[in-house]
């Protein structure tokens, strides 16, 4: 992972500005043990409180979340249990002086990597080194990467998908798919770098979840067809899935969103909490419906685009 992000939570402004910056001399001249030079360019993202905290993980994908346990509106471990909800593959680490006897760890249900005590001697070393250990963990996912993944996540970032716009034309779009399958449940969903996300759904209002539990990541490895599982309980890579369990997905067939570049950045999907099979027409038409879901993403990226530029030229055109 070339660029891996750390989320640093603490609610003193000054606390948390001196922190990170001697956290960052440790990543930019960090060594291994034995002396090997290992320097890292990390992304340090902040945040001052529990709802702080839950907007930026619902927002970006974190490698490590570092937070202090006494915050304005909770404590550490309810952080932790956002990062259990949101981003499951992301490490947290708890980095206070509060006394560990005071704290219920066992409350935040394993999310929490390690305590870090905060004010004691190489305490930021200890911290670093705990936070990349954490990192190069969540980078050795469990499940296959697409070849051209990097390229694919620069796509998927550039089209900053959280228009209030877009997201009504997109819903349409589930509630044919549905319609049309007979399904109870559509989504398109975008995969991210630890988790997929739900642009839209149909019926059910889902929240992030991790990309390892997801089958859509299997989907995008092959830009071409129409992914179709008829009984997940049949496949061994998600017989035993959890996650899908709680969806009440039993079945599946999904579609992906692919980039004029041929990146596929998420998915168009229908699924049924029965298994069922789908016909090749089935696969055509789920197929056309996804190109015409990224169509209205491009097209609605273009607009902002248009918009921001025109906004920009009249600001030169007043001054």
């Amino acid at each position: 992972m070339s660029n891996p992000s750390v989320l640093y939570v603490d609610r003193e402004r000054p606390s948390r500005a001196a922190a990170l910056e001697r956290v960052r001399e440790h990543a930019r001249s960090g060594e291994r043990a034995g002396g090997e030079e290992h320097a890292r360019d990390v992304t340090f993202l902040t945040a001052e409180s529990v709802a702080d905290a839950t907007e930026t993980l619902a927002d970006c994908d974190v490698d490590c979340v570092v937070t202090e346990y006494d915050l304005p509106d909770g404590n550490g471990l309810e952080v932790a249990e956002r990062v259990r909800d949101l981003q499951p593959d992301a490490g947290c680490v708890l980095y206070t002086e509060t006394d560990r006897t005071e704290i219920e760890t066992d409350e935040a249900g394993g999310t929490v990597a390690e305590f870090v005590p905060k004010g004691f001697p190489d305490d930021v070393e200890e911290l670093w080194r705990v936070v990349e250990f954490t990192v190069e963990s969540a980078a050795q996912t469990a499940y296959p990467l697409p070849q051209d993944e990097a390229e694919r996540l620069d796509a998927l970032e550039a089209y900053e998908l959280d228009s209030e716009t877009l997201q009504p034309d997109v819903q349409r779009i589930t509630d044919i798919a549905a319609q049309h399958f007979d399904a109870p449940q559509a989504s398109v969903n975008l995969i991210k770098e630890h988790s997929q996300q739900f642009l839209a759904c149909h019926s059910t209002d889902w929240t992030p979840t991790s990309r390892e539990d997801s089958i859509c990541t299997y989907t995008i490895l092959d830009e071409d067809e129409v992914t179709v599982i008829g009984d997940v309980k049949a496949d061994p890579r998600f017989e035993d899935n959890e996650s899908l369990d709680e969806l009440g997905i039993r079945s599946y067939a999904g579609a992906n969103l692919t980039t004029d570049e041929g990146l596929s950045i998420g998915t168009l999907c229908v699924y049924d909490d029965e298994p069922r099979t789908f016909s090749a027409d089935h696969r055509e038409f789920l197929s056309t419906l996804a190109d015409v879901a990224m169509s209205v993403i491009d097209l609605r990226h273009e607009v902002s685009e248009l918009e921001e530029a025109t906004a920009l030229a009249q600001g030169g055109d007043r001054s």
